[in-house]
């Protein structure tokens, strides 16, 4: 019964707030459709209440790296995200059960690539710039679908956990917000939770 449930959020979701989930399409439509977020798992600390990017300034402001500043890599490293991520581990990926792979191939390049199976193209990201707000809080920047003429810019607030990575806020650069405090504003539900795995 929980699969039938995370089957439908998925679906709901593709369908009403596509920029939430990953793009559930077969790979021979997947040129045709930006944007998405994985969706990922943790508790929620304090609620995040804000109708604006929680960056300030302007956009490219944002993704600036001020001098001295920590990488996104070791930021990234600090939260403990490099590895793959899924609603469950021991299931093959799926629509309802993506698995999102993080790593980081060069110094300073955090790439996250959400594979929802065959058949489907996968969602891929790169991470402009990242910063803790928290010790279990973190925001990012992030192109979707890079080099392609569907990126798109998005700001991300994850919370972490023990284990666990859950998206608490997205917004579309120039776009409405998404999501807000763990919650797809669209549908009115909580974004799950994904595992780290291994």
């Amino acid at each position: 019964m929980r699969i039938a449930a995370v089957f439908l959020v998925v679906a709901a979701l593709a369908t009403f707030a596509p920029s939430v989930l990953p793009n559930v399409r077969p790979a021979a439509a997947a040129t045709s459709e930006a944007a998405t977020e994985s969706i990922v798992g943790a508790t929620a600390d304090a609620p995040i209440d804000t109708d604006r990017s929680p960056t300030t300034g302007p956009a490219s402001d944002a993704v600036r790296v001020p001098s001295g500043a920590p990488s996104v890599d070791d930021v990234f490293r600090s939260f403990g995200l490099f590895g793959t991520w899924a609603a469950d581990c021991g299931r093959p990926a799926s629509p309802d059960n993506p698995h999102v792979g993080i790593t980081t191939p060069s110094a300073g390049l955090v790439l996250e690539n959400n594979d929802v199976g065959p058949g489907y193209s996968a969602n891929r990201y790169s991470v402009l710039s990242a910063r803790g707000l928290s010790a279990s809080r973190l925001e990012v920047m992030v192109i979707f679908r890079p080099g392609t003429p569907d990126e798109e810019r998005q700001t991300l607030i994850f919370a972490v956990g023990k284990g666990t990575r859950r998206t608490m806020y997205n917004r579309v650069e120039g776009g409405a917000v998404r999501v807000r405090n763990g919650v797809v504003l669209a549908l009115g539900i909580k974004t799950p939770v994904l595992k780290k795995c291994g």
